[in-house]
């Protein structure tokens, strides 16, 4: 333990980011060592749902963006037990995660340390009761939803090496709305590579439409009334905390570009899904989607590109 207060209501502006930091660190520490058997962390579990009952994720962004100088407010206490004293803390971590600012707040990272990272860093009091809550928040997720969770879970809790995790992050930053695509098509048209001649004018506009339909009208949809217990479980599992995670917007450019591509080189299209499969599956190893978030961001670029593709080819018969 770090020795800091006890004192959950301590004010933000008494002390620095990194004593604020710390202080929550030394909370969640503290209320995760008493879940001590699987009837305390259920029961961890059911108040966590009933603090966070009829909450919206935006409510919690507006209030948060309402706080002075957008710091987290203290923590709300409990009635002194246990379970509500720990439920408490884990609420007021998670609406952390979701104040707009532009570093995350000191909750947020000592969220991070407690709650997602690797088990061997945790005292063993604090690792039972880390892995007690959250096997009791699966147990209450719906069968579809505890299934991504547990897939997202076996693909992080894979080793991750300092260059496996350069490798994601590469990924990550390359794949973004699909250009790599687009960019690899004009490298192999300089290096003479067959049947590129128009490839380009084919594959951008199911790139761009796909991946502008994914990020902007379909997140938003599903970004309205995203309830805020939904935070709560992804921090208590340990992913990142994402405002607009469904579907994975990476995935369906990727999918997009390999569709089609594939239908001009047909032969290569295991390479080219096998390349797209990768963008999906990095963006669950870096924890910013669920498995659920690429599966569907799969089906809807290729769809959408398909779609995409077909209408400009009836707009061109028209044009002739």
């Amino acid at each position: 333990m770090t020795g800091l207060p006890d004192d959950p209501a301590l004010p933000n502006d008494a002390a620095s980011p990194e004593e604020r930091r710390e202080r929550m660190r030394h909370l969640l520490s503290k209320e995760l060592a008493q879940v001590d058997s699987p009837g305390t962390a259920e029961a961890v579990a059911q108040r966590l749902e009933e603090l966070a009952a009829g909450k919206t994720q935006y409510e919690e962004e507006e209030r948060a963006a309402q706080a002075p100088d957008n710091t987290p407010p203290p923590p709300v206490k409990g009635d002194g037990r246990p379970v509500d004293e720990a439920a408490a803390v884990l609420l007021q971590a998670a609406g952390a995660a979701v104040a707009p600012v532009p570093e995350p707040p000191p909750a947020v990272d000592a969220a991070k340390e407690v709650l997602a990272a690797p088990a061997q860093t945790r005292p063993p009091e604090v690792e039972r009761g880390r892995s007690l809550l959250k096997d009791a928040v699966l147990r209450r997720m719906g069968p579809l939803q505890a299934l991504d969770a547990r897939l997202y879970l076996a693909v992080n809790t894979f080793p991750h090496a300092p260059w496996s995790d350069l490798v994601a992050q590469q990924i990550t930053f390359w794949a973004t709305g699909g250009w790599i695509w687009a960019g690899g098509l004009v490298l192999a048209r300089l290096l003479g590579v067959r049947r590129t001649r128009g490839a380009l004018s084919a594959l951008l506009p199911s790139m761009m439409g796909a991946t502008w339909i994914v990020e902007h009208p379909i997140k938003a949809y599903f970004r309205r009334r995203r309830p805020f217990i939904d935070i709560v479980r992804a921090m208590v599992v340990g992913k990142k905390p994402g405002s607009w995670s469904f579907p994975s917007g990476h995935t369906a450019s990727s999918f997009a570009c390999a569709w089609i591509l594939s239908k001009r080189w047909p032969r290569q299209a295991g390479a080219f899904f096998a390349l797209a499969g990768a963008v999906g599956f990095s963006r669950v190893y870096v924890g910013a989607h669920y498995p659920g978030d690429v599966l569907i961001g799969a089906i809807t670029g290729t769809a959408l590109s398909e779609l995409i593709h077909r209408f400009n080819a009836l707009l061109r018969r028209w044009d002739a």
